[in-house]
């Protein structure tokens, strides 16, 4: 497989130092550069720059730095790319890389169910031709570039997941990544103090439908009513669901059929004839799936090849999980939080068949002037997933609580530590437990504790 060099990139940077063709390997973190790496000096909590020499001395093949960058030593100066502005200089290096690769590009987005789709996506494309796919959710402007330094000329298929904190961030992915296809899996309540309000999500969301609109394809969840009025630009649209497309859908359309699930709520559908039978618990699995089973056919993958890669796939750990520890039933679903995905996690809950349902929920961050309601919402959602436990972790979920009316009996704390130790009183042999919250809640503890205390 053909992949840069580090020759190759120090003549894109007109860097005035000579290298040898050593492939490329980009390490941001000096913590976990390995000798042969090259070092990219950018400028976060801490200036990259301070370890500069440090990796140079502990291996490094070379380090791009910002051009006045000072260094006494002759031998460690010798392997430095200087440049005007380290991190526009790894989005000026993959756009020319990515104008090498002659495979197609799959651009991909949304307030929930990225990852999960991409997985699904690079699954069904597996063994049948040559992809290569986003690492993980490392899906920001250093994330994407990364993605294509790691893609070889031979590529046929990538599938380029791109995030966005503000506005306008998609459309800077998408000029790096130059897609042909694109895919937005979801438009809802997320990073809502971000982006200022839900028209600002679907603006830039809907980004990588307008770089798409003339000469690519959009591919639309119809479900979705945002992805449909984000993507009324695009020229070619494919769409997908589960449900029968409404009469004014004049374009192509790719129907999950027969969608039912088992007792742990795995989802089992037909497309195309091609049965799909998931590990992965809840709704949202299946909508990645059938998104990517409309995906491969449209590339002209066969259906059952397409469907058995997908139900054999194991998604990127921080989606949704089902543990069986001891007499207890954990669905681990910390990762990230908003009101789409808790909704969707409770439906999860209510589709398993089991005794009692307990929920522990932490708060949802960055809704801004939703927070209020979209909390207080989940908490009226409860009764209808068969709640009968509900523990709330965080001030945003406390605050709403005292005022809720539901059937299920709650229990509120302030943060993860107060919650810990009151774990082994609460949960019961047998119970189903739900743990969902944003990643900054850290619940992912609530998980390593019940795993310590039922094992």
């Amino acid at each position: 497989m053909t992949l840069p060099t580090l020759g190759w990139l120090s003549r894109e940077l007109r860097g005035s130092n000579s290298f040898d063709n050593l492939e490329l390997r980009i390490c941001f973190d000096s913590r976990k550069l390995t000798p042969g790496d090259t070092f990219w000096a950018l400028k976060s909590t801490r200036d990259g720059h301070e370890f500069v020499e440090a990796v140079l001395k502990s291996g490094a093949a070379a380090a791009v730095v910002h051009r006045s960058f000072q260094i006494s030593d002759a031998a460690l100066k010798s392997k430095l790319i200087f440049v005007d502005d380290t991190l526009a200089a790894l989005s000026g290096a993959a756009s020319e890389w990515r104008k090498k690769l002659k495979g197609r590009v799959i651009g991909l987005t949304g307030s929930v169910g990225k990852t999960t789709t991409k997985d699904y996506v690079r699954a069904a494309f597996t063994g049948a031709c040559i992809v290569n796919a986003t690492e993980g959710n490392f899906n920001n402007e250093l994330g994407v570039p990364l993605t294509i330094l790691r893609t070889p000329l031979e590529t046929e298929v990538l599938i380029c997941e791109m995030g966005a904190a503000r506005k306008g961030d998609i459309d800077y992915l998408c000029k790096i990544a130059d897609p042909q296809w694109g895919l937005v899996t979801a438009i809802a309540e997320a990073h809502i103090e971000s982006f200022g309000s839900i028209d600002g999500v679907m603006q830039t969301k809907g980004e990588l439908f307008e770089y798409v609109a003339a000469r690519g394809i959009a591919i639309v969840p119809i479900e979705d009513t945002r992805c449909i009025k984000a993507s009324l630009n695009c020229k070619t649209r494919v769409g997908y669901g589960f449900q029968k497309p409404t009469a004014d859908w004049e374009s192509v359309y790719v129907h999950g059929e027969h969608l039912e699930f088992d007792d742990e709520a795995r989802a089992r559908f037909e497309v195309h004839g091609a049965k799909i039978e998931l590990s992965v618990p809840g709704r949202p699995a299946a909508q990645a799936a059938l998104a990517a089973m409309t995906i491969a056919i449209q590339h002209g993958i066969l259906p059952q090849h397409a469907a058995q890669a997908v139900s054999l796939a194991q998604p990127t750990k921080g989606s949704a999980t089902v543990r069986k520890v001891g007499t207890v039933t954990i669905i681990g679903d910390s990762y990230n939080a908003n009101p789409s995905s808790m909704r969707s996690a409770l439906e999860t809950l209510s589709l398993h068949q089991g005794p009692r349902k307990i929920a522990i929920l932490g708060d949802m961050l960055e809704l801004g002037d939703v927070t209020d309601s979209a909390h207080r919402d989940v908490v009226g959602e409860l009764d209808h997933a068969g709640v009968a436990l509900a523990v709330l972790i965080g001030p945003n979920f406390s605050h709403v609580a005292s005022a809720a009316f539901t059937q299920a009996q709650l229990r509120t704390y302030p943060s993860v530590e107060q919650a810990l130790p009151t774990l082994q009183q609460l949960i019961h042999a047998n119970d189903l437990v739900l743990v969902k919250a944003s990643r900054g809640m850290a619940l992912d503890r609530i998980v390593l504790k019940l795993e310590e205390l039922f094992h």
